[in-house]
């Protein structure tokens, strides 16, 4: 079979496939939406359209953010030597990815992980720091939710509320463990299983003997990886706040913050690339929740170009750049001189 740029044809009509369907399932749940009554088919066009340009911006500044964390955590953590620029296009081919394939990132981090591994990292290692970044930013998230509610700053949705501290007990443990050095002898546990029962998984699996888990990072470093994922989140409700500004509806950065976070957490498990379909259900609920539900469609129309349609087109470079790294160093590694 010919590859180009690694990229086979059936990696693309694949790719194209999910693409197709979450377009048509989020357009067929605004219609249903629509027909049942349950929103207004109220649209108009942008009335300044910069605003948009700005969020998209905004929206992709927010991937420097995520390579900058994991810089920390695998130079200043582990003690291993990837670029920070490196690390940026990671997580741009993992977002990429990420809008492809079903659930929440777990496709985009499994790219993340196959790379650094061909890179020379420990699979085991590779995935624990990968988990500790996507910790980090959950915590964080749900925890900016709940301190909303808690200071009675804007009304937090029901779900989204009882869903965050789920989520947040959930990860302070997972956070623990990282820490512990407990998750990681787990994960060395389950590839080491993995590769004896898969034989075409061993040759993608490296794991060190005697391999020391747990994550070295100091108190300031620890601090700059939330403080980082704070803005992060940040620069999220400002994005939603320049999507309203675009046609003349202003909301402040607070009620933005917990649009974006309240539509994160409620869309954590989706069956369909890009939460097609549960994400149309989770910004109608939410906007509802603030009386913003008379801008939904305009909202949620421009919300998904803003982070699906537009990302597709602008991240492809870097997703094939990615690709292609993996499919020579994949080949070297089969072909060694």
């Amino acid at each position: 079979m010919s590859r180009r740029n690694g990229i086979s044809g059936g990696d693309w009509r694949r790719d194209a496939a999910f693409i197709v369907v979450s377009i048509v399932v989020i357009i067929v749940t605004i219609i249903i939406l629509i027909k049942s009554g349950l929103t207004k088919a109220r649209y108009e066009p942008p009335k300044y359209p910069l605003y948009l340009i700005i969020s998209e911006v905004i929206y992709l500044t927010q991937l420097s953010l995520i390579g900058l964390r994991l810089s920390i955590i695998f130079n200043r953590g582990m003690g291993y030597r990837v670029g920070t620029r490196e690390l940026i296009e990671i997580a741009a081919a993992q977002t990429f990815t990420s809008l492809l394939v079903p659930g929440f990132y777990i496709g985009g981090e499994a790219i993340s992980i196959a790379y650094l591994t061909f890179k020379g990292l420990p699979t085991t290692r590779a995935t624990e720091g990968i988990v500790l970044r996507y910790t980090v930013d959950t915590i964080t998230l749900t925890s900016i939710v709940l301190m909303l509610y808690l200071l009675s700053l804007v009304v937090v949705p029901y779900i989204a509320l009882i869903m965050a501290l789920i989520l947040l007990l959930a990860y302070t443990v997972l956070f623990i463990a990282i820490v512990s050095a407990r998750l990681g002898r787990y994960i060395e546990r389950v590839f080491r299983f993995i590769s004896s029962k898969i034989n075409i998984a061993s040759s993608f699996i490296l794991i060190n003997e005697g391999e020391v888990y747990g994550i070295k990072l100091s108190i300031i470093d620890y601090l700059a990886l939330f403080l980082i994922s704070i803005i992060q989140w940040v620069l999220s409700g400002l994005n939603v706040v320049m999507i309203f500004y675009a046609f003349g509806v202003h909301i402040n950065l607070i009620t933005g913050i917990l649009i974006s976070s309240s539509y994160i957490i409620l869309t954590y498990i989706s069956v369909l690339p890009g939460s097609a379909g549960i994400g149309e259900l989770a910004n109608l609920y939410i906007l509802n929740s603030l009386g913003l539900g008379s801008y939904y469609l305009i909202y949620d129309v421009w919300f998904r170009v803003i982070t699906y349609v537009v990302p597709l087109i602008i991240l492809m470079p870097a997703f094939l750049s990615i690709s292609r790294k993996l499919t020579m160093i994949s080949t070297n590694h089969r072909n060694p001189q």
